[in-house]
């Protein structure tokens, strides 16, 4: 099975970038801002510990981008 080297696709792009001035077709993700996260509320209920009830928070990966920030440029 042929194994994928990570360095070898960062090399390829960077060699595209330079000896054919192509930009990556990505685009940064608008729903988190590139961040691949965002937070999201969540309701913490009443109970025996806690006697009230309160909203917190918690990261949450986007559906979008998928985690990574970007998104593929439909245009190219």
């Amino acid at each position: 099975m042929h194994k994928v080297d990570p360095i070898q696709i960062m090399l390829s792009d960077i060699f595209e970038k330079v000896f054919y001035n192509k930009e990556p077709s990505h685009k940064v993700c608008e729903d988190c801002d590139g961040d691949g996260w965002y937070e999201a509320e969540y309701p913490r209920p009443q109970n025996f510990d806690r006697d009230v009830g309160y909203l917190d928070t918690r990261r949450v990966e986007c559906e979008w981008c998928s985690g990574t920030g970007l998104l593929e440029d439909e245009d190219e």
